[in-house]
């Protein structure tokens, strides 16, 4: 089985991302701004509990069923803090401008990128500090790694990581 069937099967549907149009500050007096971005949409059910309870994830995006992007989301407020990132002006965003004008070029206005994730845990391990010299119990995320490897392992098995920026 490829990773990007994996990654479906034991994933958890996070929802989905369209490309739209999106105004900053409508809620306040501060000045506003419009421009194309990527709007997530949650699962039925999801709440934002549910992606903060996931811990550090690694996800993958699928376009019409084919593996688009591979990613990790993690610290303290994990994929609910990855969408916020999605959603910021494609113009700071060098990933975000890949997304969206890959979208824009070869899709149908309104075609959805679906979103699948699962929890890596942290490791625990100690840590001696020479500041307080106490050893001291840490966790340490490897969801990074966990990424790094499956977009390894999904290019050697020809997926076509087409949202990824090093593609640029």
């Amino acid at each position: 089985m490829t990773v990007a069937n994996k990654i479906k099967k034991i994933g958890t549907y996070l929802g989905y991302f369209t490309v739209q149009e999106y105004t900053t500050n409508l809620d306040n007096n501060k000045p506003s701004c419009t421009y194309t971005a990527l709007i997530f949409t949650n699962a039925e059910g999801m709440k934002r509990r549910d992606y903060l309870a996931m811990g550090d994830i690694v996800y993958g995006m699928y376009v019409d069923n084919k593996l688009t992007k591979i990613g990790k989301a993690g610290s303290s407020l994990g994929w609910y803090n990855r969408i916020r990132s999605y959603r910021e002006n494609p113009k700071k965003d060098l990933t975000n401008r890949k997304i969206i004008s890959t979208m824009q070029e070869n899709y149908e206005e309104g075609t959805r990128i679906e979103v699948y994730g699962y929890a890596v845990p942290r490791i625990k391990t100690e840590y001696f500090d020479p500041i307080t010299e106490e050893t001291i119990l840490i966790e340490l995320p490897q969801n990074d790694s966990v990424e790094t490897h499956l977009t390894a392992q999904a290019e050697e098995e020809d997926a076509d990581l087409i949202f990824c920026t090093q593609k640029i």
